[in-house]
Parts: structure tokens; C-alpha cells; sequence
């Protein structure tokens, strides 16, 4: 399994800047892909998508070996974050026009309009879509999730979601999402059956060294869902006694 990571540079220009690496999990060096920040890895592992540093932010897919970048969008839409379909062909992103709320867009790889999939003001970070490509689950603009149908049609809830849990991945029997709480430590990972709502706790994640985490994520699983990665915030400070003061 190979992970994309995204290096954060504050340069001289006193701005955040981005680069995207590519680093195997086996422990060897990273290797530089590219200026802008990592979103995902295509599922032959050969292109990542890139967002610009840019507004409104575009997309780009960079090469991991030999070959050329190449923008993907150029238009209006501040983009935000994407997914590839199981084909390769296509990305589910999320983002927003001017004057409109976050909504999920289809994009083809080889171009054209994107295709909206859902109402406007969804989460634009927390969604999953499907193995077969048919459907996205997300967070709704009332903090409830749902299944988007990628072709149109009914949307659906998603049966006993919780306030603030949000979906991961898509399982490969495509019967269930593995989500989580936003916030939550340690992060516990159910298995949500579509279904019946029924759950099952997949794994609870906390580093090993707990000190000053205050936030985990994102949270990434395999395909398989035998493996996983995850990014966590830890803030730690000092305190100081001073004695003799007048």
C-alpha cells in the first residue's frame, strides 16, 4: 500500500504553501510529485489528485513515475476535495460556485462539464462512494447522512447514522459504510450495515502516545479494509513558574 502524503512549507512569502509527496509504507524516503495539496491516489496507484494553491482552487492529477501533470478543471467551482470511481475514468469532488453552498460533482477525466449529485450545502471533506460507482454517501445540509444516487434518483438516509459521525470508505461487499465521530477519542470505527443500521466496532485508533491529541483524521482504509492510516493533531505546551516577582 502506498500513502500520499502532503507536506506543509511556510516560505518566505509568510503563506502556507503546499507539496505533494508519494511515500511507501515500507519506510523509504518520499518522493516529491509536485506543488499542491494531496486529495487522492488512483486505484492503479498511477495519478494523484492535486489541488492548486489557487481561488478558487482547480484540480490537477500529477504522475507518480515518469509523465506530465494535467489540469483537470478550469472554471468557477472553488473545489475542494475529490474521490476516484473504481474505474479510473471519473472523480467524485466536492465544491462550490460563487454565491452557491458545497455540493458533490461527477467529473470526467478526459473533460466536460461536471455533473452535479446532490443539494447544495453538503460536508464538503466527509463522503464515501461505492464500489460500483452508483451512489455517494455523505453528510446532508441538516448534519444528517445520506446516499446520493450517482446516475439521479431517490436519496436515501443512511439508517442510524449518528450526529457528527461521518462516513470513511465504502465496504468491499458494498452492504456497509465504516464511519466514525468527528472528535472522539480514542476514534472508534464501526461498520454500519446499510440495511438494517445494524454497527459493529471495527478498530479504535489512538496513537500510542496520547499526549496533547486533541483531533484525529482523516482516516484512511484499504480497499480490503485490512489496512489503514491515519493523521491526528497533538498540541502540546509548556508551563513555567516564576517566583520572586514584585
Amino acid at each position: 500500500m502506498a500513502a500520499v502524503q502532503t507536506a506543509l512549507d511556510l516560505g518566505p512569502r509568510a503563506a502556507w504553501s503546499y507539496t505533494v509527496y508519494l511515500r511507501k509504507t515500507d519506510g523509504s524516503p518520499a518522493v516529491r510529485l509536485g506543488e499542491g495539496q494531496a486529495a487522492a491516489l488512483s486505484p492503479d496507484g498511477k495519478w494523484v489528485i492535486s489541488g492548486s494553491q489557487s481561488s478558487p482552487v482547480q484540480l490537477s492529477i500529477l504522475p507518480t513515475k515518469a509523465g506530465e501533470a494535467k489540469r483537470l478543471t478550469s472554471d468557477a467551482i472553488n473545489h475542494s476535495w475529490a474521490r476516484w470511481f473504481s474505474d479510473g475514468k471519473r472523480i467524485l469532488f466536492s465544491g462550490h460556485e460563487p454565491g452557491h453552498g458545497v455540493r458533490l460533482y461527477v467529473q470526467n477525466l478526459t473533460g466536460g462539464k461536471p455533473q452535479p449529485v446532490s443539494p447544495e450545502g453538503v460536508n464538503a471533506t466527509s463522503f464515501a462512494l461505492s464500489r460500483d460507482g452508483a451512489a455517494a454517501g455523505g453528510i446532508g445540509p441538516d448534519g444528517k447522512g445520506y446516499l446520493y444516487p450517482i446516475a439521479g434518483g431517490e436519496v436515501r438516509a443512511i439508517p442510524k447514522l449518528a450526529l457528527g459521525e461521518v462516513p470513511i470508505v465504502w465496504s468491499a461487499d458494498g452492504r456497509s459504510l465504516y464511519v466514525y465521530q468527528l472528535g472522539e477519542l480514542p476514534a472508534k470505527i464501526y461498520r454500519l450495515d446499510l440495511g438494517s443500521g445494524q454497527r459493529t466496532l471495527w478498530k479504535q485508533v489512538m496513537p500510542s502516545d496520547p499526549a496533547g491529541v486533541e483531533l484525529i483524521g482523516p482516516i484512511v482504509l484499504t480497499p480490503d479494509g485490512k489496512g489503514y492510516v491515519y493523521g491526528y493533531h497533538r498540541i502540546l505546551s509548556d508551563l513555567y513558574l516564576v517566583e520572586g516577582l514584585k
